[in-house]
């Protein structure tokens, strides 16, 4: 039985009234869910109307909007210009090749941003499998402009290949925090009433500051962004591979040899425990520090009004789905994976039909879906407001989790 079908059973014994005595009130701790790992994040980077220069600001933003240490390839007509950034190391690259650069750079970072050339680069990334487009753009009026045109050619682009539109978060840059809060309103009233799309705030940066840039090499050739992003995977997938086979040669010479088994059997008279095994292990245990679990491990059973169902996203195991008392399907995710929020949905959607027979409960076609965001910290949760999502913070008080709703549906949209 899967963990989502014990969770169903036992929110149905609740709600049967069929609970043991051991359940009545006590605390109760689910298993911590177990975040997938890190994987290689690589971010189309898309520039918009940005002051003077626009090199400059996708470096600072590029730098800047991912903790630790980034590479940012900017894609021209006749080449690639490729450069690290926040890390150690020569200001000019020894590689004559970019294969090679590419290695040498998938050792120093998790994170690529990678800057189109053409004028109809938001059209080739629309049609790729991404989840993310950042958007970096100036705050005056022909600025906001030209980022809502940005978005609407993402969006109505992917939606023309029947993708799901990925995300496009605008970072606002050389302007004041007043002008940049305009600047963002408006560009997700205006998505958010035309293309019913959300477009949250990915950061402001008033004014560029030093940042630290190694490595920069520039190889000539023509690069699709398909083809850069197949480059970045192999050399990621190259690295991991041999990082893995040195930990194993490691790990198999420091291992120390085996030793032989006794012929006299330690096993110990069933029911009976050696006092000094007894005490040791009370010893031991009372030395232990108390588990106190900081995050539950399903959103869907916290949230209020809603029941979770025993649905599995196939391609983000932390999206969680629920139902609520009118049939409504609830896509859940953290902060964290909002990204997938989308094609969750989209998934769901395409997949209605056979999602029904299992949940006979749903609505009727079309399926109602709800998106629902889940946050931790509350101060996270203020650039999303109005885009169209269900916000909620689930905090930890003393020995259970609470929910508190930080959006309606009067405040839903714009």
């Amino acid at each position: 039985m899967s963990e989502f079908d014990e969770r169903f059973d036992r929110l149905t014994s609740l709600f049967l009234g069929d609970t043991g005595a051991s359940d009545s009130g006590l605390p109760r701790y689910e298993k911590v869910k177990k975040v997938p790992p890190r994987e290689t994040l690589i971010t189309p980077l898309l520039a918009g109307n940005l002051p003077v220069m626009a090199h400059p600001w996708l470096t600072h933003v590029a730098a800047r909007l991912r903790e630790g240490p980034a590479a940012l390839l900017r894609v021209s007509p006749d080449g690639i210009q490729c450069s690290l950034l926040e890390t150690k190391g020569c200001a000019e690259s020894e590689d004559q090749d970019f294969a090679k650069w590419l290695l040498r750079a998938a050792t120093m970072v998790r994170h690529w941003f990678v800057t189109p050339a053409s004028a109809q680069g938001a059209e080739e990334i629309a049609v790729m499998d991404i989840e993310e487009v950042v958007i970096a753009s100036g705050g005056d009026e022909a600025a906001t402009a030209a980022a809502y045109e940005l978005v609407q050619r993402v969006v109505q682009c992917a939606r023309k290949n029947n993708r799901v539109p990925p995300l496009t978060p605008i970072a606002l840059v050389g302007c004041s925090n007043e002008s940049a809060t305009k600047a963002i309103v408006t560009i997700s009233t205006a998505a958010q009433a035309f293309l019913q799309h959300p477009v949250p705030l990915a950061g402001t940066y008033p004014r560029l500051e030093r940042t630290q840039v190694a490595r920069q090499g520039f190889f000539p050739g023509g690069f699709s962004m398909a083809e850069i992003f197949e480059a970045i995977r192999a050399a990621e997938a190259t690295v991991d591979g041999s990082r893995n086979a040195h930990i194993r040669a490691v790990n198999q010479a420091a291992a120390p040899p085996s030793k032989p088994t006794s012929t006299k059997s330690s096993v110990p008279t069933p029911g009976v425990i050696p006092a000094t095994h007894a005490g040791a292990e009370s010893r031991d245990f009372a030395k232990q520090p108390l588990q106190v679990q900081m995050r539950p491990g399903s959103y869907a059973a916290i949230l209020s009004g809603l029941w979770p169902i025993a649905l599995r996203y196939p391609n983000n195991d932390l999206i969680e789905f629920a139902t609520d008392n009118s049939g409504h399907l609830h896509v859940i995710a953290p902060v964290e994976q909002a990204a997938s929020i989308r094609q969750a949905a989209a998934w769901v959607q395409r997949n209605a039909s056979l999602i029904r027979l299992g949940f006979p409960g749903l609505a009727a076609d079309p399926l109602p879906i709800v998106e629902r965001i889940i946050f931790t910290d509350a101060t996270q949760a203020v650039d999303w407001h109005h885009c169209g999502v269900r916000l909620d913070l689930v905090i930890r008080a003393q020995d259970k989790f609470m929910h508190v709703c930080l959006n309606n549906e009067r405040t839903l949209k714009p």
